[in-house]
């Protein structure tokens, strides 16, 4: 990770809804709308139906592994055991990686077959070794879960003997391969979460654009490569709307202060990522860059939501284009060390200006645009959705 990354961390650390406990790992989504959004914002783009390729590092398939099967710091699952763990089947530390166009997923293993007498157990059978797994990525006919459905199974010890003990590779068929077969991401399990992240930042007659985009989203295609899944997501978009020129009101005392709340955590976010592993490991010139622009961003911020720029210079515009040179190169740094970040390498070989025309086609249909207006929209819609509406 880089200096790049608080922005999203903090973000996702002062929303009101990061409690949300999701069926499976969230990560997953949040990497694929956002690249959908990076994508459409270097794109040309004006179809309908639109199609992009979204790369899913393995490390986030580990995620939604550990996630749905696995659990404590050492990422243990005890998929089978008797009544009383006499007998009892863990697997530990996966590791995932591609082979022969499939997925492929490493355990360790430990299994022990017991005799329960009296109240003592008696090991007959106890094995340690590794199981090896190829998993053939498969998308459903709707197009909303993308299934790994097991093709082989191997297990060998230590050094490499594959397991000739009849009763544990018995047991290995029974229980094991019936699990991971069972790994999914399922995007009908995720609408929800992602309608209820963004729900806040969207004025209420946008809400069914929203609904509408998000409902959209399908798996179109998937593709093993050596490093990342490729898959190709479709949906519905539209095109580019004129958009709302009506002034919006700048933000009362009371609208400030509550804004300034929500500023001061994330920044506070910020700097708590920055101190920990492995942010505080980047070079100091990253870090400063990155407070320096969070510290403009604030104060243009503060500006656009509380002084009528309709006769200057729109500040939030400002910042964008001033801003931009000191953010390409952590982009660049952050496309090649964070899962699933390769979409932001699009970003650094555009200008800004061209950045905010192509967010711009996206954010259009919702009401938003890149200006003083559109961000009173944007954080006048958030502190309602808090507190409730505020009259002006």
């Amino acid at each position: 990770m880089t200096a790049a990354t608080p922005f999203l961390q903090a973000i996702g650390e002062a929303c009101p809804f990061k409690k949300l406990k999701p069926k499976f790992n969230m990560a997953m989504m949040r990497t694929i709308f956002i690249a959908m959004i990076l994508t459409l914002l270097a794109s040309h783009c004006r179809a309908a139906e639109t199609g992009i390729t979204v790369p899913m590092d393995y490390r986030l398939i580990r995620n939604i592994l550990i996630n749905q099967l696995y659990s404590g710091e050492n990422a243990v699952a005890r998929v089978w055991k008797d009544g009383k763990e006499c007998s009892f089947l863990d697997l530990s530390n996966p590791k995932i990686s591609a082979e022969q166009a499939q997925v492929k997923i490493e355990n360790n293993v430990h299994a022990k077959i017991g005799l329960q007498l009296g109240n003592k157990c008696m090991s007959a059978i106890e094995w340690s070794g590794l199981l090896q797994t190829l998993q053939k990525p498969t998308l459903d006919a709707s197009g909303s879960i993308l299934s790994f459905p097991l093709t082989k199974a191997i297990a060998s010890d230590l050094n490499g003997q594959q397991l000739n003990i009849k009763e544990l590779q018995d047991l290995i068929n029974k229980v094991v391969q019936p699990k991971f077969s069972d790994l999914k991401i399922d995007l009908n399990q995720s609408r929800g979460d992602i309608i209820k992240t963004l729900l806040p930042f969207v004025d209420d007659d946008k809400t069914e654009v929203l609904y509408d985009t998000v409902n959209s989203l399908r798996f179109k295609r998937v593709e093993v490569g050596d490093k990342a899944l490729k898959l190709d997501i479709g949906f519905s978009g539209k095109k580019k709307k004129a958009g709302d020129t009506q002034p919006v009101a700048v933000f009362s005392a009371d609208e400030l202060q509550q804004w300034q709340i929500v500023w001061d955590q994330l920044e506070q976010n910020m700097e708590k990522s920055l101190s920990k592993p492995p942010l505080n490991q980047q070079t100091e010139a990253d870090q400063a860059t990155l407070r320096e622009v969070f510290q403009q961003a604030g104060a243009a911020f503060t500006e656009a939501l509380s002084e009528d720029s309709s006769g200057g210079k729109d500040p939030v515009r400002k910042f964008f284009n001033e801003s931009w040179d000191k953010m390409a190169p952590l982009l660049r740094t952050a496309s090649n060390q964070v899962p699933g970040a390769e979409g932001l390498r699009y970003l650094t070989l555009i200008s800004a200006t061209d950045i905010m025309y192509e967010l711009e086609s996206f954010t259009a249909p919702l009401g938003l645009d890149v200006s003083a207006n559109g961000l009173r929209k944007l954080a006048r819609s958030y502190l309602s959705h808090q507190t409730g509406p505020k009259t002006n």
